[in-house]
């Protein structure tokens, strides 16, 4: 197949997560929402939304099914280290996106959607749908949602 997403599939692994930053943030600065990277290890970007400052963590993923890896548990001493992750399939036939608020990824944990990557790891992996339902379909979003979520 003959995209422009053809290439991503060859990155390595830190260069997809860069490029999936480099796209949220492109979308939100063309849509004048202004944002920056975060300077952070605990999130990727500060979005200034409408509705205030939104820490967001960025994972990307060119598998199929997407695998998106080290989500962090947004809890930290009572307190949430980021606000959402947004997560982006790229895939030669095109991008998928989801949006999930940070106490949503928290009861994923909880509940064992989203699981733990290795014993003695803090980080969990989930592989969600790009079709079908799952339990991350209702936070599936496609180009004018994300949109739409970045201008609230």
């Amino acid at each position: 197949m003959d995209s422009p997403l053809g290439f991503v599939i060859h990155l390595a692994p830190r260069t997809r997560g860069k490029l999936g930053e480099h796209l949220v943030a492109k979308i939100a600065t063309k849509l004048g929402v202004v944002n920056a990277p975060s300077g952070s290890a605990d999130y990727d970007l500060a979005i200034t939304r409408p509705s205030g400052l939104t820490k967001v963590e960025v994972k990307f993923s060119t598998e199929d099914p997407p695998r998106f890896q080290q989500v962090r548990d947004p809890w930290r001493q009572g307190a949430m280290k980021y606000d959402a992750v947004v997560c982006l399939s790229g895939r030669p036939e095109g991008l998928v996106y989801w949006v999930i608020d940070a106490p949503h990824v928290a009861a994923l944990i909880d509940s064992g959607a989203i699981t733990i990557q290795h014993q003695d790891s803090n980080t969990y992996w989930f592989y969600p749908s790009r079709t079908a339902v799952d339990p991350f379909s209702g936070y599936r979003r496609d180009f004018g949602q994300l949109k739409e979520w970045l201008r609230s």
